[in-house]
């Protein structure tokens, strides 16, 4: 991600942007300012098999609440459009 301060005219923050490796074992991310001079940046890197492993079990009960909230307001709507009407 990528944003700039206000009043850092030139300056760009630069948090967690993700480096193309030929290793796919290992994720990089850099860490810094972009300036008109360069790049000043720290890199981090590892596998980070357990952040991967949280995320995934986030996204999968995420799917998971939205599949029943979605079953629960297709189930309100067939109950309404089955409701008959007074004339």
């Amino acid at each position: 991600m990528k944003f700039q301060i206000p009043g850092m005219h030139g300056t760009t923050v630069r948090i967690f942007e993700r480096i193309d490796t030929v290793d796919p074992t290992y994720d990089i991310f850099d860490v810094g300012l972009e300036t008109e001079n360069g790049i000043d940046s720290v890199v981090v890197g590892g596998s980070f098999a357990t952040a991967k492993n949280w995320i995934r079990k986030a996204n999968t009960k995420a799917a998971e609440t939205y599949t029943v909230k979605q079953a629960a307001v297709t189930a309100d709507e067939s109950e309404t459009v089955a409701e008959p009407t007074a004339a």
